[in-house]
């Protein structure tokens, strides 16, 4: 008696949390239990991109589109899609529904989907984006960062475009892409020109800013100025002010737009004693 007592609810505990739990959505697809169709709503980040799926099984479903998910653009002039967060729908047998996913471009030197460009079902990203994708889940990032963060893993861009001078969110998102790309945290932050008809980003540098903070050991005469890496003086940024004895912390923002690629260095001196120099790259 005892065994067929036990068994009943094992069976049933089954059951439940195979129609309550999501399956793999790469195995629904691949069976054909499944079938999506991917459309854009206008515009490359945020929520971004409309799903709409068909369950094709005679039973009910929960159907999970998981972080680290990438839509592919059927129009290769236009950027794929990662998706951010993980979006869970339940259907009834046979029955369809449609979600909003929150994702982002990944190919940073494409053009930006539009209302109603369409998407392959899609596949599961490259590692490092699936491990930044989960990060993303963790908290709220603004848009505009998390669009910076993904393209430094997918497409190589500088850490210094995930906008972080007084947000301490960003600044930990920054911190995670460079631990996942092995590249150093920069002390700045890089915002980029107007990006150019049918593109969403437009790598040239346009405005450079952050805080420095060094201590003046006495009084003197204060000049900032920055100087490519030949040592040449290519901009000042301030000469002449008083300094007496104490610790600082300047906000510096320097206009960048034009200037050539390479290294430079804010150069900050008193009465011609260089005190601090930060270096940055364009």
């Amino acid at each position: 008696m005892h065994p067929a007592t036990l068994s009943l609810p094992v069976a049933m505990l089954s059951l439940h949390c195979t129609a309550n739990s999501p399956t793999d959505l790469a195995s629904l697809l691949r069976n054909r239990q499944l079938s999506m169709s991917v459309k854009g709503v206008g515009g490359h980040s945020g929520e971004c991109v409309n799903v709409s799926v068909n369950n094709l099984r005679s039973d009910s479903l929960v159907v999970r589109i998981p972080a680290g998910w990438r839509f592919v653009s059927q129009d290769s002039t236009l950027q794929d899609l990662l998706v951010v967060e993980d979006e869970v729908l339940a259907l009834a047998p046979k029955a369809a529904g449609t979600l909003t996913c929150r994702a982002f471009c990944c190919e940073a030197s494409m053009g930006g989907p539009e209302d109603g460009s369409a998407f392959t079902e899609g596949t599961m990203a490259t590692e490092p984006l699936q491990k930044l994708a989960r990060f993303l889940t963790t908290e709220r990032f603004p848009d505009g960062a998390v669009q910076q963060a993904v393209w430094a893993v997918s497409d190589g861009h500088d850490l210094s475009g995930i906008s972080c001078d007084t947000d301490e969110r960003t600044l930990r998102l920054r911190e995670f892409v460079s631990t996942l790309t092995g590249r150093p945290v920069p002390w700045y932050t890089t915002s980029y020109a107007a990006p150019t008809e049918g593109r969403v980003f437009n790598p040239a540098p346009q405005h450079l800013t952050g805080r420095v903070e060094f201590t003046q050991k006495h009084a003197g005469i204060l000049s900032i100025v920055v100087k490519d890496d030949r040592g040449n003086t290519v901009y000042v940024l301030d000469e002449g002010r008083d300094l007496r004895q104490g610790f600082y912390k300047i906000q510096v923002e320097v206009t960048v737009h034009g200037w050539e690629k390479g290294r430079y260095a804010i150069c900050f001196a008193t009465d011609g004693v260089l005190l601090k120099k930060q270096e940055f790259e364009l």
